[in-house]
């Protein structure tokens, strides 16, 4: 049985919008659809658009400790790449041109 559930997460500066499906379409895994509410449409660490699609088994969604931890978790790790750090340096100085 497919079952719908709606999160919000307030990261750093960021609501985010979590849309978590478990069992999608029946199938054994789970589905998450992650949009930036505010300020709409910024890029996060894990995407340039504001937007990702992402499936994963249910497992992974259980041990992290549910689909709000588990996208908390990959936005840490995921912004401690150069191109996230470089992105928020850009952001906090602006682009002369």
């Amino acid at each position: 049985m497919t079952t719908t559930w709606g999160h919000r997460l307030i990261w750093q500066d960021y609501v985010i919008d979590i849309r978590h499906v478990s069992a999608w379409h029946n199938c054994p895994i789970d589905h998450l659809e992650i949009k930036t509410a505010s300020p709409k449409g910024a890029a996060l660490p894990i995407t340039e658009t504001g937007y990702r699609s992402h499936f994963l088994w249910e497992s992974n969604i259980i041990d992290a400790g549910g689909a709000t931890a588990y996208v908390e978790a990959w936005f840490e790790e995921a912004s401690q790449t150069h191109e996230w750090k470089a992105h928020v340096e850009v952001s906090r100085q602006g682009v002369l041109l």
